[in-house]
């Protein structure tokens, strides 16, 4: 059974890649750091909901999106 952290981190990188935006090009846009947005869509951290909130925006999408 995948952790929500991961689950959340699939649906990011999903996401993103749907828009063609790299990771760094996304972790610029949520205004975090790079290596830490590389942590979350791994599913290696359980990020912030702050950060949710943020990384949610710059993909033009709502938190409750990438946790369904």
């Amino acid at each position: 059974m995948e952790t929500a952290e991961k689950i959340f981190g699939l649906k990011v990188r999903k996401a993103r890649k749907h828009l063609d935006i790299s990771q760094e090009n996304l972790a610029s846009l949520a205004n975090i750091d790079r290596a830490h947005m590389g942590e979350i869509e791994r599913g290696n951290v359980s990020p912030s909901l702050k950060t949710m909130h943020r990384i949610a925006q710059a993909l033009n999408m709502t938190v409750s999106e990438l946790l369904d």
